[in-house]
């Protein structure tokens, strides 16, 4: 269980970290990816998608206190990860993206998936109810 609380903790950390750079520093995000020359108006979106990732880190980091009890938050970051890894991938593979720009976010996405599947709570005969 400690781990668990440490992954969502981590989650937690950069996610917010992302989410607060993705709202007050969209075209330093951007340049990160390596993404040049895209009109001002895509800062709104990734000031949005900015906004997504510090509530999220929320309801993780809240979860991480009790993650049994919120086990809905390690299934959402199950979820999370696979889509964003899967999302990643057929970018990739339509050329739409490159390595460059998407091969961290699909790593790490690929990383928690595995972690969060790894160490989620399961059933064992001694905490199943009599």
């Amino acid at each position: 269980m400690r781990v668990l609380r440490f992954l969502l903790v981590l989650d937690s950390a950069v996610l917010f970290l992302l989410g607060v750079s993705f709202i007050f520093l969209p075209q330093q995000v951007l340049l990160a990816f390596h993404f040049r020359d895209l009109p001002v108006g895509v800062n709104y979106l990734i000031g949005l998608w900015g906004c997504v990732f510090a509530t999220l880190a929320m309801g993780y980091f809240f979860a991480a206190m009790d993650p049994i009890r919120n086990i809905v938050w390690v299934q959402v970051g199950i979820a999370r990860g696979a889509l964003e890894c899967l999302l990643g991938v057929f970018y990739m593979a339509r050329g739409v993206v490159t390595f460059p720009q998407a091969g961290f976010g699909i790593i790490v996405a690929a990383l928690i998936t595995a972690a969060y599947i790894i160490w989620y709570p399961r059933r064992t005969a001694a905490s199943t109810p009599t």
